[in-house]
């Protein structure tokens, strides 16, 4: 199904942008495309390091195994326009959505750890009407002195991990991509 609404826009953030955020990037708009239709969401990844570097070697193994290819990514740091453009921003880490919310105080709202997004998401309907209205309302509660203090799921780096652990931290990462997709086909699906 491919709506003529504007496209979902999802930015997906780690350190490096040479791992999690990318396999997180391939896995979402894979599912994304296969369940809305291609040209529906837009997923992209980025991160705090330095630009131009390849993916990791087992990130790129990793989503091979998955029929996915991310061999031609390469890194690119976040900027406040990436931030302010996204409707949705997912990080890895708590420390990720601090260092988005200093780039861009109105990210804020819509940016959370993947963990989080799945927590808040499953505890609240998606109401008929526009998605990103949606997204800050998982978040209307929270303010950063207390974000500061809370205990915020994340996932850890894998990055020279053993490959047993590895392999974990992506099925890890796919549930949670599947849990993500499957909300905001929802999402989309009521506010259409």
């Amino acid at each position: 199904m491919n709506d003529v609404a504007a496209p979902i826009r999802i930015l997906t953030v780690c350190s490096h942008n040479r791992t999690r955020s990318v396999m997180i990037e391939a896995m979402l708009q894979s599912m994304l495309d296969h369940r809305l239709g291609a040209g529906a969401a837009v997923v992209g990844s980025t991160g705090f390091g330095p630009p131009d570097l390849p993916s990791i070697p087992d990130a790129v193994a990793a989503m091979k195994k998955r029929g996915l290819d991310i061999s031609g990514h390469r890194s690119r740091p976040i900027t406040p326009s990436m931030a302010n453009d996204a409707d949705l921003i997912l990080t890895a880490e708590r420390e990720h959505v601090i260092r988005v919310a200093t780039l861009s105080r109105v990210a804020f709202p819509r940016t959370m750890t993947l963990p989080e997004f799945v927590e808040r998401s499953e505890r609240s309907d998606p109401a008929v009407g526009e998605l990103g209205a949606w997204v800050e309302q998982l978040t209307e509660q929270r303010t950063t002195d207390v974000y500061f203090r809370d205990r915020v799921e994340e996932i850890a780096d894998p990055t020279g991990s053993p490959p047993r652990a590895f392999a974990a931290a992506v099925e890890q990462m796919e549930q949670l991509c599947q849990v993500t997709a499957d909300r905001l086909v929802a999402a989309r699906r009521l506010a259409t």
